[in-house]
C-alpha cells in the first residue's frame, strides 16, 4: 500500500463508515483493525471520521434541545402541561437517552467484542498414535465436530491423571469456553498459563483474556495480554480498550 495515499475516496469512506457503525463482519473487522495498526495515516483518518460523526450527533441533539427550550419560553403559561407540550417533552427525553447511549457505547459491549474475536482453536491433527493417546485424539475428533461436551468428558480423566500436560489443559480451557462455561475455562487456562514454555502460550493468553471478558472481568482481561507481542493479542487489547 502506498504510504502517501490519501483516504478521501468514496470506497474508503464507506468502509470507515461501516466500521464506525459496527456493520463489518468479523473477518472484515479483523482486516480493518490490522490496516489501522499498520498505517498510522489511515488510523488518523478513522479517528477524524469518528470525531466528525460524534460532532454531527451532538449537533443534532443540541438543535433538538434548542427547539425544546424555545417551546418553553414562548408563552410558558399556555404551553405548560398541554398534551402537545408533554408529547414534545417525552420525545426529547427519548432522544436524549438514545443519543447518550449511542455516543457512550457506539455499538461496543463485552458480548459483542467476545463474539467478534472468539473462534475456537482449530485443533490438532487426529491421526491416531499410540494407544495411550487414543482418548485424547478421540476427544479431538469430537472437538472438531463442535461436540465440546463429549470432548471435555474424554479429556477430564486425562487431566486428572496428568495435570502437567499443557496440551490437555489448554484444550480443556478452549472447549469449555466454546461450550459456554467461561468460569471453568478460566480455571484451566489460568493453569495452562503457568507453562510459559508451552507452544500454545500466546494462544493461552488470548483465550484466557476472552474467558475473563465473558465473565465481565475486563481489566483483568486487558492485563493478561497487555505485554503480548502476538498480533491477534494486540488487536484484542485494542478492542477491549473500547469498553
Amino acid at each position: 500500500m502506498d504510504p502517501n495515499k490519501t483516504y478521501d475516496d468514496q470506497e474508503t469512506q464507506e468502509l470507515i463508515d461501516s466500521y464506525l457503525l459496527g456493520q463489518l463482519n468479523s473477518d472484515d473487522l479483523a482486516e480493518f483493525k490490522e490496516r489501522m495498526s499498520l498505517f498510522p495515516d489511515f488510523r488518523a483518518e478513522v479517528e477524524k471520521q469518528k470525531a466528525l460523526m460524534r460532532g454531527i450527533e451532538e449537533i443534532g441533539l443540541k438543535n433538538s434541545l434548542d427547539d425544546f427550550h424555545e417551546e418553553i419560553v414562548i408563552d410558558p403559561e399556555k404551553k405548560w402541561l398541554t398534551p402537545g407540550w408533554l408529547a414534545l417533552a417525552a420525545s426529547v427525553l427519548i432522544l436524549i437517552g438514545v443519543s447518550s447511549w449511542a455516543i457512550l457505547n457506539r455499538g461496543h459491549s463485552p458480548d459483542k467484542v467476545f463474539a467478534e474475536n472468539f473462534k475456537p482453536d482449530p485443533g490438532l491433527p487426529t491421526t491416531m498414535g499410540k494407544s495411550s493417546d487414543y482418548e485424547f485424539y478421540y476427544g479431538m475428533v469430537s472437538y472438531k465436530r463442535k461436540e465440546y461436551g463429549d470432548a471435555i468428558l474424554r479429556w477430564e480423566p486425562l487431566y486428572a491423571a496428568n495435570p502437567e500436560n499443557d496440551t490437555v489443559v489448554y484444550f480443556l480451557g478452549v472447549a469449555n469456553l466454546a461450550n459456554g462455561n467461561a468460569r471453568q475455562a478460566t480455571k484451566y487456562l489460568e493453569m495452562a498459563r503457568t507453562k510459559t514454555e508451552s507452544v500454545f502460550y500466546e494462544d493461552i493468553q488470548y483465550y484466557l483474556a476472552l474467558s475473563l471478558l465473558k465473565e465481565n472481568r475486563i481489566e483483568e482481561a486487558k492485563q493478561i495480554i497487555e505485554n503480548s507481542d502476538a498480533q491477534k493479542n494486540k488487536m484484542l487489547l485494542e478492542a477491549l480498550g473500547s469498553l
